[in-house]
This record gives C-alpha cells, sequence and structure tokens, in this order.
C-alpha cells in the first residue's frame, strides 16, 4: 500500500520541475524579442526673451565717476590709514604712513651723529671758556713777573756797577744777582705758561670752528634723512572725499602700486556698475534714461543715464543733490529697454 503513494509524489515534484523550466524558457525568449527602452528626453531649458519696453533691475554699489589715485611712494609696510572712507579730506592732508625700517634707520643714525657732535660742540665751549680763563690768569701773571723782574733787573744792574766800584758788600751784590736770576726764571716761567694758555686756547677754537661745520654737514644730512623720512607720509593730492584704501594696515606696498588711496574728486558725480546678460546687452544703448534707488537713503528715485566705459563695461551715471550720497552705498538701478 506504501509504494503506490510514494510514486505520486514523485511524479507530481517532476510535474512541478518540468512547469519550472519551460516557464523560464518561454520568460528568456519574451525578453529576447522586446523591443530596447528608450532613452529619457532631455529638456532644453528656453532662453528668457526680452520684450520692448520691458524694465530691467540691477542692484550695485555706488562709484565716483571721478576718482584720483594716489600712488604708494616709497615701498615698506601701511603703518596707519588716518581716516575711514567715505571722510571728506582737504588738499595736503595727511591719510596714511608707510614704515620704512631703512629710512627709519638712516634717519636714526643721522640724529645720533648730530647729538654726538652736539656734545663735542658743548664740551669745547666749556673747555674754550676754562681756556680763556686760564689765559687770562696766565697773561696776569706774566705781567706781574715781567714787572718784578724789571724792577730787579734794575737792582741786579745797580749793584753790578757799585760792585765793579768797590761800593757795595759782596754780600748785596750776590744777593742782588740770585733775586734777578730768580726774577727772570719766574718771568720765563710765567710768559711759557701763558703761551701754552694762548696756543691751547687756538687749538680748542680750531677744533670747535671744525666741530661747527661737522655738524652743519651732519645736520644737513639729518634733514635729508627727514625729507626722506617725509616720503612715508601720504597726503592728499586734492580736496573730496576717500573712496578706499587699496591696501590693509600691515600689508606690503611699493611703489607700483599706483591707486594705495582712491579720492572722489565730485562726491556728487556717481555711477552705478551693471552687468547685463547677452539678451539684455543687446538691447542696451548709451543714453537710455534710468532710475537709481540708494537702499540705505529713503527719498525719491534719481534720474540717471546709460554709459558705456572704455573696457566694454555697461554703468550708469547720475548726479546726487543729497551729500549723503556717497560711493559705497548700495542701489538699484532700473532701465526701460527701447
Amino acid at each position: 500500500m506504501r509504494k503506490p503513494f510514494r510514486d505520486r509524489w514523485f511524479l507530481a515534484l517532476a510535474s512541478l520541475f518540468l512547469l519550472a523550466l519551460v516557464g523560464g524558457g518561454v520568460w528568456a525568449w519574451r525578453k529576447a524579442k522586446a523591443p530596447p527602452a528608450l532613452a529619457p528626453v532631455v529638456q532644453k531649458p528656453v532662453e528668457p526673451t526680452v520684450q520692448p519696453g520691458e524694465e530691467v533691475s540691477f542692484t550695485s554699489t555706488l562709484q565716483a565717476q571721478v576718482v584720483v589715485a594716489v600712488p604708494a611712494p616709497i615701498e615698506g609696510v601701511l603703518e596707519t590709514v588716518e581716516m575711514e572712507a567715505g571722510t571728506e579730506v582737504a588738499e595736503g592732508q595727511l591719510i596714511g604712513r608707510i614704515k620704512n625700517l631703512g629710512l627709519e634707520s638712516a634717519q636714526a643714525e643721522s640724529q645720533q651723529e648730530v647729538e654726538r657732535v652736539q656734545t663735542r660742540i658743548n664740551n669745547l665751549e666749556s673747555s674754550l671758556i676754562q681756556a680763556r680763563l686760564e689765559l687770562s690768569r696766565a697773561m696776569a701773571d706774566a705781567e706781574r713777573a715781567r714787572a718784578e723782574f724789571e724792577k730787579i733787573e734794575k737792582i741786579a744792574n745797580r749793584q753790578q756797577l757799585l760792585y765793579n766800584e768797590k761800593a757795595t758788600p759782596r754780600l748785596t751784590y750776590e744777593k742782588a744777582q740770585k733775586d734777578y736770576a730768580q726774577a727772570k726764571a719766574d718771568y720765563e716761567t710765567a710768559r711759557e705758561t701763558s703761551r701754552q694758555a694762548d696756543e691751547r686756547l687756538k687749538v680748542l677754537t680750531q677744533d670747535l670752528d671744525a666741530a661747527k661745520r661737522m655738524i652743519d654737514e651732519k645736520n644737513k644730512l639729518l634733514e635729508a634723512a627727514k625729507s626722506d623720512q617725509a616720503l612715508a607720509e601720504v597726503h592728499s593730492p586734492v580736496d573730496g572725499i576717500l573712496v578706499k584704501a587699496t591696501k590693509n594696515v600691515g600689508e606690503e606696498v611699493d611703489p607700483s602700486i599706483r591707486d594705495l588711496f582712491q579720492i572722489a574728486v565730485d562726491p556728487s558725480l556717481l555711477e552705478v556698475s551693471i552687468d547685463p546678460d547677452p539678451k539684455v546687452a543687446e538691447k542696451l544703448q548709451e543714453g537710455l534714461p534710468a532710475i537709481v534707488q540708494v537702499l540705505e537713503i529713503s527719498g525719491d528715485a534719481i534720474p540717471g543715464q546709460v554709459k558705456k566705459s572704455g573696457s566694454g563695461q555697461w554703468k550708469v551715471e547720475f548726479t546726487a543733490g543729497d551729500p549723503n550720497i556717497k560711493p559705497g552705498l548700495n542701489a538699484i538701478v532700473k532701465v526701460k529697454l527701447p
């Protein structure tokens, strides 16, 4: 009884396996015959069109129309910027300083040389005063010694005559001769001291004159060093408004930087650079009217005119009647296309 049941179970499994093989073959055949999948269609973006009479808007920053560039006079490090952008400046006003170690060292060395020579002059002048006093005393001593010598010389000569005539004692004669010799020696000593004092005074005077000539030369060198150092100061060449400094404090500068500072000569003459897309640029024309609205200032819109720079940059020029409207502020520009 068990064997027929096992045969039926085996036949059922075989049938299922056969059906699976047939189904797999049909699926593979259909897949091979199926048409290839179509590639997705990519939609190209539609370029915006510009309609005649359409109004276009731009956002940009106000700039001065007439700007004077102030170059860096020497190389060094920008040490100070004396005022903020937007500040009014006058012609000749200090706007920045450049630190140049070579110029500072030269000035310091020249200053030390002047001080050294001046100290020598002061010492020589003190010595000269002392030498004049010494000469005065020496001349007075020499004059007294000369008078004493002449007096004793007369006595000695008289005693000589008397001694020759046997009219004076020998001791008196010898004493007169001894006094004469001493007076002569004292006079010669005083006269030599006076001569030396006079010679010292002449030497000191010559040294003082030389030192004064030297300090004149040193002062000229110092003035030249100060003049060179003055080049480190940047002054405004015109009246106007400081637009900006192109370098920050602490950055290196040199004369190749032609616009270290920018100064607007007429702050009321302003412009706004615009960057239209090609479709709009095709429609722009020089002379088109424009409207400028300064964002930081709530006021009426300002009429302007479309211009094109020599480099091909489009811009809108206008005149600001409000002194508060300055370079650096933000603005919206509207232009109605033809």
